[in-house]
């Protein structure tokens, strides 16, 4: 089990299954909503993640046929995303892990899109867009 928590400590969550891969997305969507290079994620599915505090506190920005982004409406953490076509998986913002864990980046996906003010100084797997 890992736990996690956003900024102002009103979500605790926790995920029920080791952290997988670990993925940065250089979208520049991901960019936008993160305010940073790239957004940090791993994918599990949505059975293993439960909230255990401040269920109440999380909103939505539904992004019509892309990614729902799921965030602390007190504090803007991000907590996670989700795709309605995928409805079974969802992307845990690692950022907001009160955890630590052993698992590196495994890949970077969208480099063909990334600021160009950022350097990949990493040996991970670089896809140009989702592999």
């Amino acid at each position: 089990m890992t736990r996690g928590s956003c900024l102002c400590g009103g979500i605790h969550y926790q995920i029920h299954h080791e952290i997988g891969p670990i993925i940065y997305c250089h979208c520049q969507r991901c960019r936008k909503s993160s305010g940073s290079a790239f957004v940090t994620s791993t994918e599990i599915l949505r059975s293993n993640f439960e909230v255990t505090q401040g269920q109440d506190l999380i909103k939505k920005f539904e992004n019509e046929g892309k990614v729902d982004r799921f965030f602390c409406s007190h504090c803007g953490s991000q907590l996670y995303s989700q795709r309605a076509s995928t409805p079974l998986i969802m992307r845990v913002r690692l950022g907001t892990l009160d955890d630590n864990i052993d698992t590196k980046v495994s890949s970077h996906i969208f480099v063909g899109s990334k600021a160009e003010w950022h350097d990949i100084l990493d040996d991970a797997i670089q896809h140009q867009e989702r592999p």
